[in-house]
């Protein structure tokens, strides 16, 4: 049992939680046992316990140097130096690349009162040093090396800013707004079934007249192109690029030069497709992905024999492009082939872990003679991202052009998919048995197993967290803010063996000190707000932290119905802060008004037992007479309760306010229920009318102005 216990604690695996509703909840042994060995560890018998403690307890104190140090801009930079006592050497010469180029060097004589700590390590004992470097460094990424004569050491040397990236380190000093949108829900006249960048592009005009400063989206992450049901922003494919389904290909020059694709698209078939997609209520993905496959194709072969035949300007960008992109994105578009490829011969093969032995590695020879013979197939899917790259860029622009204060609000998701390209291209960056999800709350009474990975803390420092500092800048790239879909997974992450439901889990640690340092290293680089989502059960740890690197709260007027949240608006609002009416993963306002989203649990069978049921319906009759009788409303009608729940949470200091189109035109259905995938067409639902008419519906224009008005 003790041994059981040290080697939790060593591994990262916490034996107990707060939970949301403020009691400890402990975890069961054989809860823990069955995550350590979804870890890689063998619980057989006590001598492997205490073999695998001992390699952990070993695993620090035999690194010289470690892969990272991390410092704040400022402050002394201090580098732990590991020595075995029966070799070490005292006098040591340093040199910092910094990341200008530039080189910083000196010299140190290592001398005992230098030791800070010591370690038995069988017949030697290791001495540790902290070295004390007088380099006067900016922020961002240095190399340090530190040579005796025999021995060349190298370090990452990350030094990051105090905080993060705030709108005011631009002179934007008033209070912002603007719609949160489901991309892919957006209705035009032109589109094909599904909102593309187009249609964002085109709103950015409207909204900014309206006083909009940002337009909040989805995750816009890579999905699965062959398999175009996989349609959850949330569970990607690759959370680095884009996905291609939300090119507006009518838009590309490509189109407009080729008679062909034009010629297909005006055909009478064609065309009733296209009204059929255009006409569903829900996103038709398979339907509008094969409608978009057939231009496609025409496109690329277009832009191969006019642009990459003649080395064209444009093909010269999109080898850049390439180039710039290196082996992520080559292996990205190999394996969304391959999976696609390999998922029409088997249904069973969607995940790699189900590939052929000779599949599962992109390193294989298998690999690379695949992508050789499917080279079309793989260039046409660079070809795509690249547009997606070009045409979301252009939406950036065209927000600074309308001056708009943030742009693009921009969602990234918590992990990604098992099945996905990212885990396929660098699975040791992942615990790949493990599953991450949230444990029982108010929002899903039975917790949530979302299928997704979570990094590999160990991985991660060993590549002096190289794929979280890629995963951000790639998500920063076109965004004027981002928000971190469960933030406190950089704290921890509540993970569950495969199989097992959300009830069976545990959180693991993650490293939150430099996860957040890197943060505000990135943020501040690419002037980007930073948004955590810190909804369900959140830790007193996470909250420092976000406030100490300022990163803005997530606050939700629905969830904030209780005693208290409106005699202390500026508390449950402050101004470094988020706040919104409803999000995504509930039900909209009139659907929380009129209990559809409790109906539907029922029907679903969501609820663990008819006394949580019971009690959230009390619940939700006390939320609506605490609303009632602080704004005032007596039996609303939903455009009533829409405009005062707007204005109201409009009228906060939250720095941003974002609202959700879905309320402004009273639809009542959720478009994600929590704790489901099958049960309910997430992620489907469209807005009921087009985008531009929305846009000019008298109410909505008078609505929107009264929150310009309150924000005031």
């Amino acid at each position: 049992m003790e041994q059981l216990k040290q080697l939790a604690s060593l591994a990262g695996l916490q034996d107990s939680y707060v939970h949301a509703n403020g009691h400890t909840e402990h975890i069961a042994l054989p809860i823990q046992q069955a995550i350590l060995r979804a870890m890689g560890f063998d619980l057989s018998n006590e001598q492997s316990i205490a073999t695998h403690i001992q390699q952990l307890q070993q695993s620090l104190w035999q690194e010289q140097l470690a892969p990272v140090t991390l410092c704040s801009a400022g402050n002394p930079l201090i580098v732990r130096l590991q020595l075995a006592a029966s070799t070490a050497s005292s006098q040591w010469q340093w040199q910092i690349t910094q990341e200008n180029g530039e080189l910083l060097q000196g010299e140190l004589i290592l001398q005992p009162k230098d030791i800070v700590a010591e370690f038995q390590n069988g017949t030697d004992k290791i001495l540790a040093f902290d070295l004390t470097l007088t380099a006067d460094l900016t922020t961002g990424y240095h190399q340090l090396q530190l040579f005796d004569g025999e021995q060349h050491l190298t370090q990452q040397l990350i030094v990051s800013p105090a905080r993060c990236f705030q709108l005011h380190d631009s002179a934007i000093l008033h209070k912002t707004m603007g719609p949160a949108i489901q991309l892919y829900a957006v209705r035009s006249a032109r589109n094909w079934g599904i909102g593309d960048f187009a249609d964002l592009k085109n709103m950015v005009a409207p909204l900014a007249a309206q006083g909009n400063d940002f337009i909040g989206l989805n995750p816009l992450h890579a999905l699965y192109p062959l398999l175009p049901q996989d349609c959850s922003p949330y569970s990607p494919n690759s959370r680095l690029w884009l996905n291609t389904l939300y090119v507006a290909l009518d838009e590309t020059p490509e189109f407009q030069h080729s008679a062909k694709a034009q010629q297909l698209v005006a055909t009478d078939d064609f065309q009733q497709q296209l009204a059929a997609c255009r006409a569903t209520a829900d996103v038709d993905y398979p339907a509008v992905a094969a409608l978009k496959a057939q231009v496609a194709a025409i496109l690329y072969q277009q832009f191969k024999s006019q642009q990459l035949a003649t080395n064209s300007p444009r093909a010269q960008e999109f080898q850049a492009f390439l180039q710039q992109g290196g082996d992520n994105l080559q292996q990205m578009a190999i394996f969304k082939v391959l999976q696609g490829t390999l998922f029409w011969q088997d249904n069973a093969m969607a995940a790699w872990q189900q590939f052929p032995a000779e599949y599962q590695n992109p390193h294989n020879h298998a690999v690379l003679q695949f992508a050789k013979a499917h080279a079309e197939q793989i260039n046409q899917q660079l070809y795509l991202q690249w547009l997606a790259q070009q045409q979301l860029a252009e939406v950036k622009a065209e927000c600074r052009k309308q001056g708009m204060a943030i742009g693009l609000y921009c969602d990234v998701a918590v992990g990604t998919s098992r099945s996905s390209a990212e885990s396929w291209v660098a699975p040791e960056d992942f615990l790949l048995d493990l599953s991450v999800g949230a444990p029982p709350d108010i929002m899903a009474p039975k917790g949530q197993n979302w299928g997704l990975l979570a990094y590999n803390p160990i991985t991660l420092r060993k590549k002096a967290y190289q794929p979280f500092i890629e995963l951000i800048r790639a998500n920063m790239r076109n965004a004027g803010a981002l928000r971190l879909d469960h933030v406190m997974a950089l704290l921890r992450l509540w993970c569950c063996p495969l199989g097992a439901d959300a009830t069976q889990g545990a959180y693991i640690g993650m490293p939150a000190q430099a996860l957040f340092a890197i943060l505000a290293l990135e943020s501040q680089r690419n002037h980007c707000v930073v948004i955590g989502e810190d909804l369900g059960t959140v830790p007193v740890a996470i909250s420092e932290l976000m406030q100490r690197y300022q990163v803005l709260s997530y606050r939700v007027f629905m969830l904030e119905q209780k005693h208290g949240s409106y005699q202390h608006c500026d508390q449950t609002y402050p101004p470094l802060a988020l706040a919104t009416v409803t999000t995504h993963d509930m039900p909209t306002l009139v659907g929380f008004w009129r209990e559809h989203d409790l109906a539907l649990r029922h029907k679903l069978d969501l609820f663990p037992s008819p006394a949580v049921a019971d009690n959230l319906h009390q619940l939700r009759k006390d939320e609506k007479q605490l609303l009632q009788q602080h704004l005032g409303l007596h039996e609303p009608d939903p455009g009533n309760l829409v405009r005062a729940c707007h204005l109201y949470t409009a009228a906060t200091p939250a720095q941003l306010f974002a609202y959700q189109l879905e309320d402004l035109v009273l639809l009542d259905t959720p478009v994600n229920i929590p704790g489901t995938s099958t049960e309910y067409p997430n992620w489907r639902r469209k807005l009921p009318q087009n985008i531009e008419d929305i846009l000019n519906q008298p109410d909505v224009q008078q609505l929107l102005a009264e929150m310009k008005q309150a924000r005031t």
